[in-house]
């Protein structure tokens, strides 16, 4: 399986401006490092595209969604689910939301960003 890789500009520079009631206040989210967004779904994902922002809390991780020029914020919790083919002590949860669209990160075989 191969990662989706579309990309584009970063919304860091425009953070939100208004926020729903709960979510996290722009001077709180983690630091990126990357001047695009690249999305870490699946190949041929139905929906937005999602880019990994940063660790909020054990339970809570913040992503950027995106389709276009349109982009959202959104604290998901982690997926968790790990691949059950190998040995428990070397099991390693997936690095993508609870939710996402089929593909879990131990199942892609080409490098992110790549």
């Amino acid at each position: 399986m191969y990662h989706c890789n579309a990309s584009g500009p970063s919304p860091w520079s425009d953070p939100p401006n208004t926020e729903p009631p709960g979510a996290v206040p722009p001077e709180q989210y983690p630091p990126h490092l990357y001047d695009r967004v690249v999305c870490e779904l699946g190949r041929g994902h139905d929906g937005d595209c999602a880019d990994h922002v940063g660790e909020l809390s054990p339970d809570a991780q913040l992503w950027v969604l995106w389709e276009d020029d349109r982009f959202t914020y959104a604290v998901l919790r982690p997926c968790c689910m790990s691949d059950p083919t190998v040995p428990p002590v070397q099991q390693e949860p997936c690095t993508l939301y609870a939710g996402h669209t089929p593909g879990h990160s131990w199942q892609f075989t080409d490098m992110l960003h790549g």
